[in-house]
Parts: C-alpha cells; structure tokens; sequence
C-alpha cells in the first residue's frame, strides 16, 4: 500500500482526486457535525435564497438579504448588516455516528442575544423551501456514496462467486452462467433497471429504497466482470499450482478463493474502483426520474429531480446546479483514481512518449551520397576487431548493415521520479551480406533491444541516438514503390562504390513499413504467441503476402505459402493451410515463422532466440534449417542466443554483450576457443557441457549481481564481478576488449 500511494503521489490528477474522494468520505460519515442544519430544516423567508458568505474586516460573516419580490424571489444585500460566522458553533442536536450525542456544528452563527433567533448561513443558497443547500448536499452524500460502493460490493461478489465457479468447473456450470448473464447483457442497462423498480411497491421507505436500489444495480452490474474473470480463471486453472492443489484434495471452493482469485485481485480493485461512480449515475438516474429515493430522505439525484425543474429555474437560481457540479467531479475523481491503479497493477498500459529534440533529422537519405556516422568511420568500413572477410564468412565482403555507436534509452517510471535505463551503451557492428552474425550474453545485456531498433519496434518511450545503415543494392522496383530512393556511397577504403544505403534512424514509422518484411524479418522466442489463436496459418500468409502486392489472389497466395513452408520443411503444406496455431508443435510454428519471415523475401533474418523454447532435438532441426536458408537463399541472419556454443556453432562472427555493450568480438571459432574478455571466459565456463552430473562436476556461475541499467558503471560494466578487474577498468570509459588487445 506504501508503494501504490508513492506511484499516486507522482500523478497529480490521482492525488487530488482521491484528496477529494477521501473528503467527501470524511463529510459523509461526519454529515451532522459538518452540515450546520439538518437536510429537513426549512427557512420560511429564505426560499430560493442566494449564497450570503463573504469576507468582511473582522472575518468571515454571513450577510444579511431582504426580499424585494416575493413572487420572483429576488433578494438585495442589506448594507451594513451581516452576522460573523464561528466555527464549533451550537446548535441543533444529534448524535455524532448515532453514538454520542452532541450539538456542536463545525460552523454557524451565533443566536441573536434578545430574541434567540439564528441567521441562516447558506453556504451554497437555498432551494425552493428554504432548505439549506450545503448540509443537503452532505447529508445526501451518504445515500449516493455508500449505495456506489453497497451495490459495487455486491456485483463484485456475484461476479466472483459465478464468474469463478463458469471459469473453474466449466461443461454444464459454465454453459448456465453464461446463458444467465446474456439475459441480463441483452437488455440495455437503464431499461431493466426502470423496469425492474418500476414494478415494486411505489410506497416503500426510504429504507426500503435504499435496499431495493442497491439490489437492482448489483444484479443489473455483474455480468460483464462475471465475463471477464469467468475467461481469466479459465485459464490459470490449468497452471501448475492449480493442479497441485487439486491433488492434494483441496475443495474446490478454496481453491477458487484462495489460490485463483488473489491472482487476479488487481482487476478486481481496478474494476470496483470504476464501477462506483457508474452506480452513482444509476442512483441519480433512478431518483431524478421519481423512482429513486423519497422524502424525507435525501440522496444528489433527489435534489437534481426537485430544484432542477424548469430552465427558468436554473436562469434565475444557478445554484440549484451545484448536485450536478458534484456529481460531475465525484465521477472524474474515481475514473482518475481508477486509471492511475489501472496503470500501477498493469505498467505495460503507461507509455511516456520521449520528447523529440531539436534539430533530430527526419529524412532517411544520406545526404550528398556520404554515408559519415558519428564515430568517424564510413559506411562499408569494417569495425574495429571485426577479422572476418570474403570468403571466411561466406560473403562477398559487402556490408548488408551498418550500425555506429547506438544508444537506446527508456524513459520510465520508478518510484517517485522518472529515471533512464540505459539498455544499449554506444555499440558499433556490421552486417555483410550472406553472413551469420551471432550476438550472446546474459538476459539484459542489451542484445534484443539493439536489434528491435533496427526494424524501429521499439516502444514509444524509447530514446534511439546513433545511425542505422542499410544497404538497399539495386532493387528499382523497391525505390519505384517505396519513393526512398538513397545516394550513392563511396566511402569504402579504395573508393570504390558499395551500396545505396539508407539511414534507418532517421524514417518516420510510415517509411519504415516499407523496410519491414519486404527487406528485414524477425522471428521471436516464443513461436506460439506470435499468432493470433482466431486466424489459420492460410489466412496469416495471405494477409502477410498482400503488404507486398495488395492484388494478388488467395489462391496465389496458397501457392506461394505452400512453396515457402515446404522449403521450411512443413509437409503436407496444402492441407496444413486449414490449420489454427494451436494444431501445431511449437517447432512447426517457429518453421511457419520463417516462412512468414521469408514472404516477402526479406534479405536480413533477425531471430531473436528462436531456439530457447523448443527441446534439444528441434533446437537442431532449426538451426541446419537456418543454416540452410543462409547458404541456399544467400540471407543474411542475425542470431540471437544465450549459448554460446551454439551461436559459436551456426554463426560465422560474433558479439559478446553484457550491460549494454561489447565486450568481445571475432570470428566464432576463435573466439569459442580461445577467448580474451573475461565475461567471454566466465560464459563458456558456465555453459553445461554433454555428459555433466551434478554429483561429479558442478555447473559453474557468474558470481555478483547482474548490471543495473539505470544506474550504469563507470568503464567497464562487468568490473564489478570481474576477479581480473583494476582501477582503470572500474574508472575509465574504455573498452575493455581494446584494452586487451592492445596491451595483453
């Protein structure tokens, strides 16, 4: 609770919204010492009385009117006559929560000496009976608050209780309850609930009301969150946790309260939290139309429905509208407060959108034919350490993809203050063509972040600096669609031309579309939610197919998806077209995968840990698959994994990431076997070998804790848990792999 009012404290709106919730609360409960009068009290020469607070010299004095025109009720100031307003006045007697009796009142007047007479002090005016306008308001809070959170407990409890036993029990259960809540979902929400009060005895107390009104509004507002936890507990019913408390015979009841429900007890405060004022329209609603509360009682949509009455009304009295200013910032308050929970339980829902800054480019081309970056070097000149060229990588040598000294940053919400993670440091590699470039390290060492730039799928809260070079070749058809046509390059070391490369940094999301799929695909980790559940594979395919031509035919799209899961070696590829994800392994999905990747004959395969999910047998199968592509199709691949065996293993070059940066780079036969980096050394000997036994020989570990992106090291990330680590590593902003090279 500590942690969520320190999240509502940095939302200004959510502040000062549950400030007002938790006043209105405090008036609520403390109505007969706040309210100066009772809500019946009338005042026979003070119908339709103005306001009479003001400030004078000695403080604040409720001002004397006298009545100029008793049939229009206009009233003058009475110059020089006013009444000081004290506060813990006495005054009419009650009992303070119906316990202790009392008769002092927050504020009021004192009554006159001679006759013992008391002026009114009308806070907000006064309705046509003279009644005071304020301590109606008060007193009326108490119905329209408490029936919000009677009736939201209510449904609440209705939509748990049928909700989690549909979800839970399923077959015939479920079929009943869902049928039930339809029934109630058909018919509009306002028109069940005037029919159903309709239709009681129009005789009854407010008591009974009260009762009444709550019961309905609960029945009428349960469904649609039964709906909702009636799918959420579907399915956490199948995870493990469940099935082991069914196997140890624990009641099913228990099960549903105590192992099922907590997990979803977010949704539950949110979705209370909203309904509220939701049923305090409802009871406004009722009351205004004479089907609500009744006098003597006194709820905000009583006094809508008996001041508000005609337009010449609200002309010549605009107070009578303070219920329905009320009632208006009441509904903002729990919809602002809601919101901020909504977004403290689920921060997936807040982005904070990065300010763009001045003088940030927004063409793509590289201007003048010069492909400059940041760091001094051109485009088409190899990095630094980067040994592997022509035939050793089975390349030509020519550079696919440029990337110079990338920075990515995420502007996020911690606590009380809005921090930067720094997930990508200034990292620098390229990409040649038909090469396999693996990039491994630790989770959060910055390997998916870097190459999600690349296609620009970062979130709307990242921060991208540095440049993105991609070498489109000589595809006219590609420039005559897309209109992004780049200068000429000649920055290679003889000065030969290599390529029209495009800076991806600098496209809009609209130019980007056109990179994405036709030029570079991604497949990711886990293949199975990388489909929508309602699509087969057939429709998939054909949406995919006309991004590239929007007039090709279903029937040339079955063709051409056929030929591509055939060559990803999915047989019987015609029938299986019929097929929803569900029908497949998860290793036949990562192989559709890349067949979606390759539809548009993509040129640079980014696979984000295709393998990690799938067992060793599949891990195999789709490697030589990718290995394959890569030697048939010429396609260029970046290779994303936490083994570095395999990447070491499938890739002809590799990076080693940790903390945002590189620590080592080369050819990966050279650097698998004879690394230089310590974090390189500490990987491969904490990489399982074929054969370990845990009783023989122990899985060794990186001591220390992994590098905290928001608080980043000075020098070298990994000096912290380096044994090998001096002063001018833990100092010094220098790459530790340079460092290596040059002096050991």
């Amino acid at each position: 609770m500590k942690k969520v009012l320190e999240y509502i404290k940095n939302r200004p709106l959510a502040l000062v919204s549950l400030i007002f919730i938790l006043i209105l609360y405090l008036f609520m409960i403390f109505a007969e010492f706040i309210a100066p009068y009772s809500p019946a009290k009338t005042f026979e020469e003070g119908t339709f009385h103005p306001a009479n607070v003001e400030l004078s010299a000695k403080g604040l004095a409720a001002r004397e009117f006298r009545v100029l025109n008793p049939s229009s009720w206009q009233y003058a100031k009475v110059k020089g006559l006013n009444h000081k307003i004290r506060f813990f006045v006495k005054g009419e007697k009650y009992r303070l929560l119906g316990i202790f009796p009392a008769e002092r009142h927050l504020f009021g007047t004192e009554p006159d000496p001679l006759t013992g007479d008391v002026y009114p002090v009308f806070l907000f005016g006064a309705d046509n009976l003279g009644r005071d306008m304020f301590s109606r308001m008060v007193y009326g809070s108490r119905i329209s608050l408490t029936i919000g959170f009677a009736a939201s407990a209510v449904s609440l409890f209705l939509a748990i209780l049928f909700g989690g036993l549909a979800g839970f029990f399923g077959g015939i259960v479920d079929w009943t309850v869902m049928r039930f809540s339809e029934f109630f979902m058909l018919i509009p929400g306002l028109y069940l609930i005037l029919f159903l009060r309709s239709i009681l005895n129009e005789s009854m107390d407010s008591g009974q009301s009260y009762m009444i009104i709550t019961l309905i509004l609960s029945l009428v507002g349960w469904p649609g969150t039964a709906r909702t936890l009636r799918g959420m507990v579907h399915s956490i019913k199948r995870e493990d946790f469940v099935q082991n408390a069914r196997l140890e015979k624990i009641l099913s009841i228990i099960i549903i309260l105590k192992y099922i429900i907590p997990q979803i007890s977010s949704l539950l405060i949110v979705s209370t939290t909203l309904a509220v004022p939701g049923f305090i329209m409802s009871e406004t609603t009722l009351s205004y139309l004479g089907l609500g509360i009744a006098d003597p009682a006194v709820s905000w949509g009583s006094m809508i429905n008996r001041e508000i009455s005609t337009l010449s009304n609200l002309k010549n009295f605009p107070w009578l509208l303070f219920p329905v200013f009320l009632l208006l910032a009441v509904t903002l308050a729990f919809n602002f407060f809601g919101d901020a929970l909504r977004d403290y339980f689920d921060p997936y829902s807040v982005v904070f959108k990065r300010r763009k800054k001045r003088g940030e480019k927004k063409s793509g081309l590289c201007a003048g034919g010069k492909g400059t970056v940041s760091d001094g070097k051109n485009v088409g000149v190899e990095a630094e350490g980067e040994g592997c060229t022509g035939e050793a990588c089975g390349t030509d040598g020519k550079i696919l993809l440029s990337v110079r000294n990338l920075h990515v940053e995420f502007d996020v919400h911690r606590g009380k203050e809005n921090i930067r993670v720094q997930s990508v440091r200034g990292i620098s590699f390229n990409v040649k063509r038909g090469e396999i470039l693996g990039i491994v390290g630790e989770s959060g060492s910055g390997k998916s972040v870097s190459t999600t730039a690349i296609a620009g799928l970062l979130p709307a809260n990242a921060s991208v600096s540095g440049q993105i070079f991609y070498d489109l070749g000589d595809d006219e058809e590609f420039f005559r669609k897309t209109g992004l046509v780049p200068e000429n390059s000649e920055n290679s070391k003889d000065g030969a031309k290599t390529g029209r490369f495009l800076e991806l940094t600098a496209l809009n999301s609209r130019q980007l579309r056109f990179i994405r799929g036709r030029k570079i695909g991604m497949i990711f980790q886990e293949s199975s939610r990388a489909f929508d559940p309602l699509q087969n594979i057939g429709s998939v395919f054909f949406e995919t197919l006309r991004n590239s031509d929007p007039k090709i035919t279903r029937e040339e799209a079955d063709d051409k998806a056929c030929a591509l899961l055939a060559e990803t070696g999915i047989t019987d590829a015609r029938n299986r077209l019929k097929n929803f994800p569900h029908q497949f392994s998860g290793g036949q999905l990562q192989r559709i995968g890349i067949a979606l990747a390759l539809a548009q004959n993509c040129e640079l395969l980014i696979a984000d840990e295709p393998t990690t999910a799938l067992d060793v047998t599949i891990q195999a199968q789709i490697e030589e698959l990718l290995r394959t592509l890569n030697r048939t199709r010429g396609l260029s691949i970046i290779f994303i994994s936490h083994n570095i065996e395999l990447v070491s293993r499938l890739s002809h070059r590799m990076l080693v990431m940790y903390g945002g940066k590189i620590m080592e780079r080369g050819e990966s036969k050279t650097l698998y076997s004879s690394p230089k980096h310590p974090y390189t050394k500490a990987l491969l000997a904490s990489t399982p070998r074929f054969g370990m036994h845990y009783s023989r020989q122990r899985l060794l570990s990186i001591p220390g804790r992994v590098s905290d992106p928001s608080r980043p090291e000075t020098g070298c990330p990994f000096a912290p848990r380096c044994s090998l680590a001096t002063e001018q590593c833990r100092q010094e902003e220098k790459d530790c792999y340079a460092v290596l090279q040059g002096e050991n």
